[in-house]
């Protein structure tokens, strides 16, 4: 097979440009309409009034009045202030918990759109219809993990794992701002993606073996760690020693967490135990097979351009580090979770797809079938797995790949066709904000979420 590269094609094609346009505007209908379908849950509440006074407030960093979390920086709120940035600035308009949500999608669609660009502009990549593209599948990817909805709960999962890859992009051009970014994620994001912070810098350290660079990089990296130790001692009851032990408690010591042991009776205890035997086939596809082929192709796959300065160790241990604690250690194994390291392959994979030159038909077909898990019925999963195989090997030329890239994009809008359909038919609910928009701290502002 020879050569080719996805790219070639993007840069004068009018259909992709259509596909990709009306693709990105049902994104937007099926997304809004998701808005409606869910039911008021606590993690959402807590989020959106923690942020809301975090901002609004004077930095106290605080949950509902009435709940488990009505103390300033309480470490059980795990949903930091970058979490529901969309949804405050929604606030400002509306207490429709509607547009909030949908304003925190907004939110995230933007940071992964503006993070995309600048990587492009860091990289002197050509956008033309590269960028169109790339973006296209990009939301694909933001909007069809197991649990994409979660920014939708004003959660950080994917917020965080888009930033998080990103970062890894930046690294080799931009060191100081990539640590810095990585670290603030974790502090003022989700704390799980320490795990893919330290399995890069582990990485890192085995490449470079510089002990000078570790020592450069030491400030920034710790900068937001002393920037939240700041607003905790400053805004909250806590001395540092205390909101450290009570912090270590909660993050470590808490059952959801897991013990570090590798046992084989542990790790068949925490899978029996787990949330995975309420889990479908589709999300055993997302959450176990996927990361795998994915692990597959990127070391099959040419170095594409934003990542040839750096170590495949530095894309892959972010990965292993919390997909083996998720796999291996984690209890709970809940699917929220996984988003971080399944919105993490589906960027990888959608730059490698449009950037990388492929040179053998089965790297390419296992690229292509990791978004045939994502669909969202069995029926356009089927169909699009045989007419990639078919495709691949009716003729091996450029013509033949620009058939094939107008046929992806296909996929995507009857994928989005089918979700709008599924999602129509879904029940919704009433959720009144009013009296939190009065009050924050009333005891009304819970109750009324949940109508009690």
């Amino acid at each position: 097979m020879s050569k080719f590269s996805i790219r070639e094609i993007a840069s004068s094609s009018l259909l992709l440009k259509v596909l990709s346009y009306f693709s990105l505007s049902l994104f937007v209908i099926s997304t809004h309409l998701r808005t409606k379908t869910l039911k008021p849950w606590s993690d959402e509440i807590v989020s959106l009034v923690s942020n809301l006074n975090f901002y609004y407030s004077n930095f106290n960093f605080i949950g509902p009045n009435g709940s488990q979390y009505f103390k300033s920086y309480i470490p059980g709120l795990t949903a930091g202030p970058i979490s529901a940035i969309g949804g405050i600035v929604g606030w400002t308009f509306s207490e429709n918990i509607y547009i909030l949500r949908f304003s925190n999608l907004i939110y995230l669609i933007i940071i992964s759109t503006g993070f995309s660009f600048f990587v492009f502009k860091t990289f002197n990549i050509d956008l033309k219809n590269n960028f169109l593209l790339l973006n296209t599948l990009l939301i694909f990817t933001l909007t069809n993990t197991s649990w994409w909805y979660s920014v939708l709960y004003l959660l950080p999962e994917t917020i965080c794992s888009v930033i998080f890859v990103n970062s890894v992009f930046l690294f080799s051009k931009k060191r100081r701002l990539s640590l810095f970014l990585m670290s603030f994620c974790v502090f003022f994001g989700d704390f799980l993606t320490v795990l893919m912070f330290a399995g890069f810098y582990f990485a890192t350290i085995f490449y470079e073996r510089s002990l000078t660079k570790i020592i450069n990089d030491i400030f920034y990296a710790f900068f937001p760690v002393f920037l939240w130790s700041y607003l905790v001692v400053t805004f909250s009851e806590y001395n540092l020693d205390q909101y450290l032990i009570e912090y270590f408690e909660h993050y470590f010591k808490h059952p959801s967490g897991g013990e570090v042991n590798f046992s084989i009776k542990a790790i068949i205890d925490n899978f029996n135990n787990s949330e995975v035997s309420t889990w479908g086939v589709a999300d055993i596809l997302r959450v176990l097979v996927s990361p795998i082929i994915f692990i597959f192709v990127f070391y099959r796959s040419e170095k594409i351009h934003i990542s040839n300065k750096l170590g495949k160790l530095q894309i892959i241990f972010p990965l292993l580090f919390i997909f083996g604690w998720f796999w291996l250690l984690s209890p709970a194994k809940s699917i929220i979770y996984s988003g971080l390291f399944t919105t993490y392959i589906l960027i990888l994979n959608s730059y490698i797809l449009i950037f990388s030159r492929y040179t053998n038909k089965i790297n390419l077909f296992a690229s292509l079938l990791i978004f045939s898990f994502y669909l969202s019925s069995i029926y356009i999963v089927g169909i699009y797995i045989f007419l990639t195989f078919v495709i691949i090997n009716i003729k091996d030329t450029i013509k033949s790949r620009a058939v094939f890239v107008s046929f992806l994009l296909v996929f995507l809008l009857l994928n989005q066709v089918n979700t709008i359909i599924e999602i129509s038919n879904m029940p919704t609910y009433e959720i009144d904000l009013s009296s939190c928009k009065i009050s924050l701290t009333s005891n009304e502002c819970l109750d009324d979420y949940f109508g009690r």
